[in-house]
């Protein structure tokens, strides 16, 4: 198991990931070259160990890399670094079907599910995966993003690096790939609601922030049905290889930094004042400055150039 550790940013620091297969920078057995890839979690300042976990992933047909950022125990984050890059494999036929990559996370959900309830776990996870490959049918470099709660996703794909932190927000275009499955989402509100749902405080049942999971047995009796669900929300478009910058990132990050000011430090650490490009020290500003701007949560980050 590779991983990466970080000592700079402020809070007890463990590790807590997985990387296999060969995905790493300069991986392109699958015709997608990762020219620089980094992934770091660190515990927060919170009563209880690092829940976060991540996996860096490929093979000859894909790339994954996903975040998770449990609750409750890291039993659901155990079960998805051991059991997700399977499922997602299994589904592959000549590209990637969404039905089926949300039937296999939906199975997922049952298998833990059924396994939590005889241990009586209540652990959850939320869950951002993407994956990176080469469409056969039409040659193309594809990305799609599964999104099971309130972890986030970014991209930039043209940037320019000049000093100060003013002109480098300006000249970022940062994309958002994902929206978060929460009481601020509206459309996700509306859909835990016509099942019957009970928020309060924006939490469903007054106890679960993110509306959508894996785990959380508690909230998926069968008196609770469809008020917190499994089902990914799945974007797909085409991957611009060779200027992308892509940011995964728990809430741990999200809670305290916007999208531009994230994306932002990675630019800057992709060429701003004659730096060398390196995903890593990218990764490490954007927990360092998570930390500062008052997030005690664990903090888990991806940040990919392809």
């Amino acid at each position: 198991m590779d991983v990466a550790k970080v000592t700079e940013p402020t809070g007890r620091d463990v590790v807590s990931g997985k990387s296999v297969g060969g995905a790493r920078a300069g991986g392109n057995k699958n015709g997608i070259r990762l020219l620089d890839v980094a992934s770091l979690s660190v515990e927060g300042s919170q009563s209880h160990a690092n829940e976060d976990r991540y996996v860096v992933a490929s093979n000859e047909r894909f790339h994954l890399l996903a975040v998770m950022d449990g609750h409750g125990g890291s039993w659901a984050g155990d079960f998805l670094v051991d059991k997700l890059f399977q499922a997602i494999d299994e589904v592959y036929d000549d590209g990637f079907d969404h039905a089926k990559l949300r039937r296999a996370m939906e199975e997922l959900d049952r298998t833990f599910c059924a396994m939590a309830t005889r241990k009586s776990d209540t652990s959850g996870a939320c869950l951002l995966a993407v994956l990176l490959y080469v469409d056969p049918n039409t040659d193309t470099p594809q990305k799609i993003v599964m999104n099971i709660g309130d972890c986030r996703a970014l991209m930039v794909d043209s940037w320019e690096c000049t000093k100060g932190h003013a002109a480098i927000t300006a000249a970022v275009k940062t994309v958002a790939l994902s929206e978060d499955h929460c009481a601020g989402n509206a459309k996700e509100r509306m859909r835990a609601l016509r099942s019957g749902a009970f928020i309060q405080n924006n939490r469903i049942a007054g106890v679960l922030e993110p509306f959508r999971t894996i785990g959380d047995i508690d909230t998926k009796g069968p008196d609770m049905k469809n008020w917190v669900i499994p089902t990914p929300e799945i974007r797909q478009s085409e991957l611009l290889v060779g200027r992308s910058l892509l940011v995964i990132a728990t809430d741990g990050v999200w809670s305290v930094l916007s999208n531009n000011r994230t994306m932002a430090l990675v630019v800057k650490e992709f060429g701003a004042n004659g730096a060398p490009p390196s995903a890593e020290s990218a990764a490490q500003a954007i927990a360092k400055e998570a930390r500062e701007c008052g997030s005690s949560d664990d903090i888990t980050v991806i940040v990919v150039s392809v």
